[in-house]
């Protein structure tokens, strides 16, 4: 079942949720994988690549994760289009004092 996000501010703490499981490493993650995880619909897509853009320019204070790279790939699937790969990464651990989500 996709669900429809009506609050743009759950994105910070779905990427806390989505990231858990490879605490400290890097993670490559496209917007539809992301939505895919979530079963989010596709409404909800700018507000997630705004946020991955967002913390690749600049990282908010309270935020665990940053993007540290975003790279373009072509898709084929549905159709051939480019998209967006951000690399997400934990911050220093100095920051997590606040234990606060992004």
């Amino acid at each position: 079942m996709v669900r429809v996000m009506t609050d743009y501010h759950a994105i910070p703490e779905l990427l806390e949720e989505y990231m858990q499981p490879y605490s400290g490493t890097g993670l490559w993650v496209t917007v539809p994988e992301f939505r895919t995880y979530f079963a989010l619909d596709e409404h909800s897509s700018p507000a997630i690549s705004g946020f991955f853009r967002r913390l690749y320019h600049r990282p908010f204070f309270t935020c665990p994760y940053r993007v540290t790279r975003i790279e373009k790939l072509r898709v084929t699937t549905p159709q051939t289009r480019m998209i967006k790969r951000y690399f997400i990464t934990r911050r220093p651990r100095a920051s997590e004092n606040i234990n606060s989500p992004c």
